[in-house]
């Protein structure tokens, strides 16, 4: 015979409504009684129903996170801090990938694909900023990354300007003169476009001049930063004595067509990637990267969501950046 909540609170000595406030975490319940019903719950193995709750409070307990995908490590090292803190407050994520789609992207901001869900945590890369105009104002969203959307559109975002000055200013405090910019593209998103920025702002301020040949173009995916490097040797053209690779996939296939053409790191050329990816620590040799404090990203969004969700404010800044590290390592010392 199933268990009921009338079985909970016989147990546990309170009335139902007592065990139904515990279920829906109701913030005012004294500690003590808290935990007798919790105790009663899980000595008689009691589930709740899910379904009904989602009835009564008009929430479904789900909230999806919208990722492009999962080939660029940060989207992946995003998911797992994203889930720890929706489970802390009794949500379960759901996945979305996108592709970079714009159309996909609007989508999800104007609420259309997300019935099932109570909001979202959504890295874009499509959107442009008078998108903001068209959320569906009931639906609860947070940006995560650059881009920042007109009207009430919340947003937690990684300081790739100031990281990338930081970077310029490492490899010229190590003597570098001659920088390449890997994955350089004057066209791309808002991602790309700030870490360029941040990286010629950090050359001016060291005195130095931006190469145009050394601005050099390419997919960020491993095949694009070893297949930039190859090409800029075929072709004669000078080399740099470090590279600033604009992600950290980049910065590996660099360093496997430095590596193939006998080109020692980092004695006659630094490597510096971003996103500080798992394989970072392990390549050889390993890879100085910028780390954006992912879990505090994923800590700020999910608490924004929440408050968004639950209509209780906490007095929280609508746009929120995240600190960074340059974690210094082999490739650039």
């Amino acid at each position: 015979m199933a268990v009921s909540m009338h079985d909970v609170a016989r147990v546990a000595g309170v009335s139902q409504r007592t065990v139904s406030n515990v279920v829906n975490n109701y913030e005012f319940v004294r500690p003590e009684t808290r935990q007798r019903v919790l105790d009663a719950m899980a000595a008689l193995g009691y589930v709740p129903n899910a379904a009904a709750r989602s009835l009564r409070s008009a929430r479904t307990g789900l909230i999806a996170l919208v990722v492009p995908d999962f080939r660029a490590r940060i989207f992946a090292d995003l998911a797992g801090p994203v889930v720890r803190e929706a489970e802390a407050l009794g949500y379960t994520v759901l996945i979305e990938l996108t592709g970079s789609d714009r159309e996909h992207e609007l989508t999800v901001l104007t609420g259309g694909r997300n019935q099932l869900t109570d909001g979202a945590i959504m890295m874009a890369l499509s959107l442009r900023p008078e998108d903001g105009q068209r959320r569906r104002v009931d639906y609860p969203i947070v940006l995560v990354g650059d881009q920042v959307l007109e009207g009430q559109v919340h947003h937690v975002g990684i300081p790739n300007k100031d990281a990338s000055a930081a970077v310029v200013r490492h490899l010229v405090s190590a003597g570098r003169r001659r920088l390449m910019l890997l994955g350089h593209d004057p066209h791309g998103g808002q991602t790309a476009r700030m870490r360029a920025r941040g990286f010629l702002d950090g050359l001016a301020e060291e005195g130095l001049t931006a190469h145009e040949e050394l601005l050099v173009g390419a997919g960020w995916t491993r095949e694009g930063g070893q297949s930039a490097i190859e090409e800029h040797l075929d072709a004669g053209r000078p080399m740099p004595d470090a590279i600033f690779a604009m992600n950290d996939s980049l910065a590996l296939g660099a360093l496997r067509a430095l590596h193939a053409r006998g080109i020692r790191v980092p004695q006659e050329v630094a490597l510096v990637g971003f996103d500080d990816v798992e394989e970072a620590r392990y390549a050889t040799p390993s890879l100085t990267s910028v780390s954006p404090d992912v879990e505090a990203l994923a800590a700020n969004a999910v608490a924004m969501l929440h408050e968004q969700i639950t209509g209780k404010p906490s007095g929280r800044e609508q746009h929120i950046m995240v600190d960074f590290r340059l974690k210094v390592r082999e490739s650039s010392q």
